[in-house]
């Protein structure tokens, strides 16, 4: 795909427009209205080769989720950058290396970006599993590393459950978290364990799945 059809591209849902500062007809995104932001990666930066950022779904203490483009697959993915507020600093607007801080703090910034790639090795081996986030793909760059998700389609259960009042029967909570319950099982007694497991990080799939996400904080024992 040539630089000029990467331009058209929506960064939130990755259809195409027919000019580069036109809002999406599918999803309604509109670029132009956006402010940029000071270390949040550009939109359509190329990653690892193959992998072209969209706009951002999330931040937190420990990183930062895109949503993103597999430019080999055609495929939308989630990537997820280490990036822990307080130990790096970065101009996304004048380059994407990330700068860790000096002493203490980048031999903070060192230790846990080991144990994000390791983290990222580790889930790997459970991308089968129903019940969490698949982890297809990890590499180091930018000073930096970076977890390659599936992208899924739907909302939180914290949105589901806003929508159908704040509350579920008990037996249909039971049904729609078994999965995650099973899979988590497997996961802990690899080693790894969540640690924040809330609505904000459950996922309800458009086919009514439920996933679970978001492992920025996992303790690896």
């Amino acid at each position: 795909m040539n630089t000029d059809n990467l331009l058209l591209l929506c960064i939130s849902c990755f259809s195409p427009r027919h000019a580069p500062d036109a809002p999406c007809t599918v999803c309604g995104y509109n670029e132009s209205t956006q402010a940029e932001s000071m270390y949040q990666l550009p939109p359509r930066t190329i990653l690892a080769g193959k992998y072209m950022t969209g706009r951002a779904l999330g931040e937190g203490g420990f990183g930062i989720t895109y949503i993103g483009f597999d430019l080999n697959l055609q495929l939308k993915v989630a990537i997820k950058v280490y990036y822990p507020s307080g130990l790096v600093m970065r101009s996304a607007t004048l380059s994407t290396t990330i700068y860790p801080m000096g002493g203490e703090q980048g031999e903070l910034f060192a230790k846990g970006r080991e144990r994000f790639v390791d983290e990222a090795r580790r889930l790997a081996r459970f991308r089968m599993l129903p019940g969490i986030v698949m982890v297809s793909d990890f590499f180091v760059e930018n000073g930096t590393a970076y977890i390659v998700m599936e992208y899924i389609e739907g909302q939180t259960l914290k949105s589901y459950l806003t929508q159908v009042g704040g509350k579920l029967p008990a037996q249909q909570a039971l049904d729609m978290m078994a999965p995650v319950f099973a899979s988590l099982t497997q996961v802990h007694e690899s080693g790894i364990i969540h640690r924040d497991i809330s609505p904000d990080n459950i996922m309800v799939c458009s086919d009514g799945t439920v996933k679970l996400l978001n492992y920025k904080e996992a303790l690896l024992c």
